[in-house]
């Protein structure tokens, strides 16, 4: 059958209009489906709300390195990680921490450098070596994890945080000057610190060493009495690194000696302390000032009423007595240099 001819225009018009409605209705579901993944719908907001990024919570593998059930069960190795610190130190086994727990408590917690420690296995052995180590001048070891894989251990907190902040000052903060009576004490508490470690020996019989005593390491109570910590750094991060790190505070021997082992001794941890004593006589950081030799120039000008930190104000008969413990301390010949336990003696016998 023959299509009459008027009919053409009428069937080319009727689908185009055909193929105007199809494309209006597919842009129209577009636009319909845009809204509502916004949110909107018909201009009014829907009462879903997208969940926020903060609301997420990561979570990573958790495994205890060491700690009783009692210790674990308190403390959560996640919120550990996560919650907000405030730093108190920085050493070369990493930075030490002031946390505030949700439920109130407050603890110290070291973020582990776990780049530069000598593995996972040295790690495990020698935390869980050091959690048994009990001494009122040592900080105790609470509980320590891997949370992904960033190592971290936890400490009893004290509250006056280090000696290097209320010696120095810190960013924000003010302290009044120590004085010299409560710089005496810290330098016993210190000096006994250095000397239970002295007395302890490895699984293999060796006697421990501390590597490097600085005031960052030093953590401070209430009571202005002080605890070591850091003391495991020398069997967990290598020689050669620690002394690169801690210019000032390392024996001469450790530097440039030719007829000495580069290993950490009981007569080099004797020298960083005598570092740490004029650190606590003169107020100079032994980062910015080579101690040993100030000393040298000051009392070869002055005598040795001039080298004290001016904050102290009146030069005492046991001020001198402890530069001159100092100064033994710091001798250049590891032989010449007294033993822990006989600057503990020293310290305490000087007049009050």
């Amino acid at each position: 059958m023959q299509v009459p001819s008027f009919l053409g225009p009428v069937i080319i018009l009727v689908l185009t209009l055909i193929f105007s409605i199809c494309m209006l209705s597919y842009f129209l579901c577009i636009k319909s489906s845009a809204r509502n993944r916004s949110g909107c719908s018909d201009g009014r907001v829907t009462t879903t709300t997208p969940v926020s990024l903060l609301e997420v919570k990561v979570t990573l593998p958790v495994e205890v390195i060491c700690g009783d059930k009692i210790v674990v069960d308190k403390y959560d190795p996640r919120e550990l990680a996560q919650i907000p610190k405030t730093r108190l130190g920085e050493g070369t086994l990493g930075s030490l921490f002031k946390v505030v727990l949700n439920c109130g408590s407050i603890v110290t917690i070291r973020k582990i450098r776990t780049e530069l420690i000598r593995g996972a296995d040295d790690l495990k052995l020698w935390i869980n070596f050091f959690k048994e180590i009990r001494d009122e001048w040592l900080l105790p070891i609470l509980f320590s994890f891997w949370y992904g894989g960033e190592a971290y251990v936890l400490y009893e907190y004290m509250c006056l945080g280090s000696l290097e902040e209320l010696l120095h000052g810190s960013e924000g903060i003010q302290f009044s000057p120590l004085n010299w009576g409560i710089r005496k004490q810290i330098a016993l508490c210190a000096a006994k610190a250095v000397a239970s470690i002295h007395n302890q020996l490895t699984k293999n019989g060796e006697a421990l060493v501390c590597g490097v005593i600085k005031s960052s390491n030093i953590l401070i109570g209430t009571d202005f009495s002080a605890c070591l910590s850091s003391y495991e750094t020398p069997y967990l991060v290598p020689t050669s690194l620690i002394i690169r790190r801690n210019h000032g505070r390392i024996a001469p021997e450790l530097r440039h000696g030719r007829n000495y082992p580069k290993n950490f001794t009981q007569k080099s941890d004797v020298y960083s302390f005598g570092v740490l004593l004029l650190e606590l006589i003169t107020g100079k950081r032994p980062s910015m000032t080579n101690l040993g030799e100030y000393i040298l120039e000051k009392t070869k000008k002055d005598g040795l009423k001039g080298i004290y930190d001016m904050e102290i104000g009146e030069v005492k008969e046991n001020m001198i007595g402890m530069a001159r413990v100092a100064q033994l301390c710091v001798s250049r010949e590891p032989k010449d240099r007294p033993s822990m336990d006989k600057v503990v003696s020293l310290i305490q016998g000087l007049p009050e």
